[in-house]
C-alpha cells in the first residue's frame, strides 16, 4: 500500500516546486500533485468495469495488485495517456498564457507515465489512448510481459 501511494508522490512535488521556482506559479505544485500522482485514481474506472462484470464478491485485494486487468482482459485507464499530457500542456498554454505551468504540468504528467512504463513495462503505445482504443482496449500487447 505504501508503494501505492508514495510511487509517484516524490517525484510530482519535486517537479512542482521547480516550477514554481522557475516563475510558474505557485499552481505548479498542486497541478504536478493532480496530474502526476492523483492519475492513478483512474484505476478505479477499470476496477468498476471488473466490479460490474463479476458482481458476485469482488475481490478487493485486485485493487492493490491490479489484478483485474488480466480478468478483463482490457486496460482503460483513460487519464494514462500521451494524448492527454499534449493537451494538459497546450490547453493550460493557450489559457493561462503560463507555459511555465503548462510544461511544469505535462513534465509531471509524462514522469508519472515513463515511472509506470519502467515499472510495469508497458509497451510505448500503451498509454496511448488513440492506440488502446483502435485495440478495442484489450490488454494483450499492453505491458511487454507480466509485471512482477
Amino acid at each position: 500500500m505504501n508503494r501505492l501511494l508514495l510511487e509517484h508522490l516524490p517525484i510530482s512535488v519535486l517537479t512542482g516546486l521547480l516550477g514554481w521556482s522557475a516563475g510558474g506559479s505557485w499552481l505548479c505544485v498542486p497541478l504536478a500533485l493532480t496530474v502526476g500522482w492523483c492519475i492513478d485514481v483512474d484505476h478505479l474506472f477499470d476496477f468498476a468495469y471488473y466490479w460490474l462484470r463479476h458482481q458476485k464478491n469482488p475481490d478487493l485485494s485486485f485493487i492493490c495488485s491490479g489484478g483485474y486487468f488480466y480478468i478483463n482482459g482490457k486496460i482503460f485507464v483513460p487519464l494514462h495517456s500521451w494524448e492527454l499530457t499534449f493537451f494538459l500542456v497546450m490547453g493550460l498554454g493557450f489559457f493561462t498564457q503560463n507555459w511555465i505551468l503548462a510544461l511544469t504540468t505535462g513534465v509531471a504528467h509524462s514522469i508519472h507515465l515513463l515511472q509506470d512504463m519502467r515499472a510495469y513495462k508497458v509497451r510505448l503505445l500503451g498509454y496511448s489512448f488513440i492506440s488502446r482504443y483502435s485495440r478495442a482496449f484489450e490488454q494483450h500487447d499492453f505491458c511487454g510481459s507480466k509485471p512482477s
